[in-house]
């Protein structure tokens, strides 16, 4: 039994794979600089957790699903 074909583009040796990492890191950058942050150094809470957490660590779990979804072969 042989493993199934990769779908061009979709290998993790494609400009189409390392261009979607690229954008990713670059999402990313963009939404955890300093400035964007300040935004969220408030006082306050949802459900119990600062807000600034629950920012960066709702980000980091999305960073983290589009990375999954954006290396995946279909």
């Amino acid at each position: 039994m042989s493993a199934p074909e990769p779908i061009p583009g979709h290998e993790p040796g494609s400009a189409r794979y390392r261009d979607r990492m690229i954008g990713l890191f670059l999402l990313a950058a963009a939404l955890f600089s300093p400035p964007l942050l300040g935004l969220f150094s408030v006082k306050g809470t949802i459900l119990g957790v600062p807000i600034l957490y629950g920012w960066v660590f709702g980000i980091w779990a999305a960073v983290i699903a589009l990375a999954a979804l954006a290396g995946r072969a279909r």
